[in-house]
């Protein structure tokens, strides 16, 4: 039996950020990491933006920052150009190893190759994990007072604790992180329509050093489709979109899971809290949680450093995390919810009326929408002085803007 105040699942980015914070907050952690290494494999393309990650305190030699983005539906297409770039796309594995850097440096201990594989429960509390080290036989009990699930979309300790039920729609994606040394290093595009990913969207995101990120993004729970089915037409296809992946060549695959049915109902119970997908903390609008992960881990270490230092680690205490949390993010991640549900049965003809739509956006209100800044004063104007595209089915998200 070993003891520590905070043990956290998953050496993700809301996992190292709650651990880092709930360290510097003056407690004993332990980060449990079922990989043989942090940030690898890969399984997310890593698109965010630039501000986001400078609030955050990641330095700029992890990011790629893009100066354009093309949104293309099967007949028209949309540009938006950036003086000072909004989006980037970020070094995964060196951004995921940095704030393993900073967990460690504030106190926290990291176990890389150990799997949880069950909360330990006690009077409907969680005191613990129990762990499997990939070079041990035995199974390991490790207490704590603070339990963080951050295992990602299968939220396994949140939900073999009862705290919510899990995931039924997921977004899943297969891409190439390609050498491609002709690409436009500073166009990112966005590809729409049936053809391209049913039930979803295609990227094709450059992200220095002559690498790039194409790939295939389908929502499973309304397609039956595989990512993996598009993805080399994709690329067979990508000068038909303007893209010159002339000499191009794979240098990895990457496939993952992002859970896309909005913000879990619950992600705080006694002794154990969620961040990050497990807790549905990603925008299902564009299907990126990077930075929303970071934000959830260090509002939970906080909230976790709280809790030991009051000898209070029930849900009712814990529940100020997921309130802080509703309060700060909670309306923009449930209205991104919201549209997403509809685009993603659009066929083609409709994504072509509202890619003409998207020409409506200056590139500062396109780049509030992607970073799902949807229910600040710009939206709401936005939509009311555009009647054509309250006609075009989004009245429903209008009155939501509202009401919120």
């Amino acid at each position: 039996m070993v003891d520590f105040d905070v043990v956290v699942i998953g050496g993700g980015p809301g996992g190292l950020a709650a651990a880092g914070a709930a360290a510097r907050a003056g407690c004993s952690v332990l980060v449990l990491e079922q990989g043989k290494e942090i940030g690898s494999p890969t399984r997310t393309t890593g698109a965010s933006f630039v501000q986001d990650l400078r609030d955050l305190g990641i330095p700029g030699r992890f990011y790629h920052p893009l100066k354009s983005c093309r949104f293309v539906s099967p007949r028209h297409s949309a540009r938006f150009d950036y003086d000072q770039p909004v989006a980037c796309v970020i070094d995964v594995r060196g951004v995921f190893q940095f704030l393993a850097e900073g967990a460690i440096e504030a106190g926290a201990k990291i176990r890389v190759g150990t799997a949880a594989i069950q909360p330990i429960l006690e009077n409907g509390c969680a005191v613990g994990v129990i762990a499997k080290s990939r070079t041990g036989p035995s199974l390991t009990s490790i207490r704590s007072k603070i339990l963080i699930d951050a295992s990602g979309y299968k939220a396994a300790m949140l939900t073999q604790a009862g705290v919510h039920s899990g995931f039924q729609r997921f977004g899943v994606g297969s891409e190439y992180d390609l050498y491609a040394p002709q690409c436009d290093p500073d166009e990112a595009v966005l590809l729409v329509g049936s053809q391209v990913a049913p039930a979803g969207y295609a990227w094709i995101f450059p992200w220095g050093h002559n690498r790039v990120r194409v790939g295939v993004g389908i929502i499973h729970g309304d397609s039956t489709a595989h990512p993996d089915q598009y993805l080399d037409r994709l690329v067979e296809r990508s000068a038909d979109f303007g893209v010159n992946l002339n000499g191009a060549q794979p240098i990895e695959y990457h496939y993952g899971l992002i859970p896309s049915s909005g913000l879990a109902e619950n992600f705080t119970g006694n002794g154990i809290m969620g961040v990050g997908d497990a807790a549905g903390q990603s925008s299902a609008l564009a299907g990126e949680g990077i930075r929303w992960a970071i934000k959830a881990g260090r509002m939970a270490g906080a909230v976790a450093g709280q809790a030991i230092a009051a000898s209070d680690v029930s849900q009712r205490f814990l529940y100020r995390y997921q309130a802080q949390w509703e309060a700060a993010f909670g309306k923009n991640l449930r209205v991104a919810y919201e549209i997403n549900k509809k685009i993603a049965a659009f066929d083609d003809d409709q994504w072509d009326q509202k890619t003409e739509l998207l020409a409506l956006f200056n590139a500062y209100q396109f780049g509030q929408a992607l970073q799902t800044n949807l229910v600040a004063a710009w939206a709401v104007q936005f939509l009311w002085s555009h009647p054509r595209l309250l006609k075009e089915g989004l009245r429903e998200i209008g009155h939501r803007l509202k009401i919120l």
